[in-house]
């Protein structure tokens, strides 16, 4: 090869070089183009349409703190619960035997008080009975008796806090229910263990007329959409569709995944209570 034959070559390599850094740049160096970004929703006449369904006002998502079996189950998913009712039971013998344990310390620790205070009564009206040195000495025994009595003292609040504490640890194995409402999720049955790592065991979930949307956007949409936004909701009531205003309550700032994509959770609240409007049912929101 040719010393200008080499020159062409080296140019040729030069150019291509060139070009493909240019492509890179142009195609990955750059932020995607809005075409490219996932589609959530259906456009039409300046409109966005979004698909939603019908959640809860108010829900609360229960589980246990330390793993443990289930042994009861007083209600199931459907349910409808009042607040405090019990939902579901763990294994708790331990925790019921420290409790027994530290009431019966501290019914000991009482009494043991009760002793001392008199032994203390005792004392004081000994002083009377002496003078001089023979005074000063049972003054020094009375206030040896206040101190026990002050020990004493110290010994029943440390056992109320050990027996707060047991009791603590027992509400801990005993899931009630927040507010009025029905159980909507139960993951687990009895004899199977939850916990730490299952942190969510059960869903309640709000029975009232009052509920709200749930929908989905994409990058694109969400910039368009701000809370206190009117929008139109679509439902099928009974087979007929009715069509109820509402308004954005709250965008969430991180996406979360929906339909294998990415999008940004919308929640609406309806203008409207309706109590043919069943939780779950699929809505169509139009901004």
């Amino acid at each position: 090869m040719n010393k200008k034959t080499r020159s062409i070559a080296l140019m040729v390599v030069i150019i291509a070089g060139l070009a493909g850094m240019i492509y890179i740049w142009l195609n990955y160096g750059s932020s995607p183009k809005a075409a490219d970004a996932p589609t959530l929703s259906k456009n039409s006449n300046g409109r966005i349409t979004l698909d939603g369904t019908v959640a809860a006002a108010k829900s609360a998502d229960l589980g246990f703190v330390l793993p443990a079996k289930i042994t009861a189950l007083p209600k199931k998913v459907g349910d409808v619960v009042k607040a405090g009712e019990v939902l579901a039971i763990q294994d708790n013998a331990d925790v019921k035997a420290q409790i027994g344990a530290a009431q019966a310390s501290l019914e000991s620790s009482r009494s043991e008080l009760d002793l001392r205070q008199h032994d203390l009564k005792k004392e004081k009206l000994k002083v009377h009975d002496f003078s001089g040195n023979a005074r000063k000495e049972q003054r020094q025994q009375v206030s040896s008796s206040e101190d026990n009595v002050e020990v004493q003292k110290s010994i029943i609040v440390a056992a109320q806090n050990d027996l707060a504490a047991a009791r603590a640890q027992l509400d801990k194995t005993i899931l009630k229910a927040p507010f009025d409402g029905l159980i909507t999720r139960q993951d687990g049955e009895i004899g199977e263990v939850s916990g730490s790592a299952v942190p969510s065991f059960l869903t309640v979930a709000s029975n009232d007329p009052a509920k709200n949307i749930e929908a989905f956007a994409s990058e694109l949409d969400v910039a368009k959409i701000k809370v206190g936004d009117a929008a139109e909701v679509s439902l099928d009531i009974q087979g007929e569709q009715k069509t109820i205003k509402a308004e954005v309550i709250s965008v969430d700032p991180n996406t979360t995944s929906f339909q294998g994509k990415q999008a940004y959770k919308i929640k609406l609240k309806l203008a409207e209570e309706n109590e043919n409007i069943k939780l779950g049912m699929h809505a169509s929101v139009s901004f």
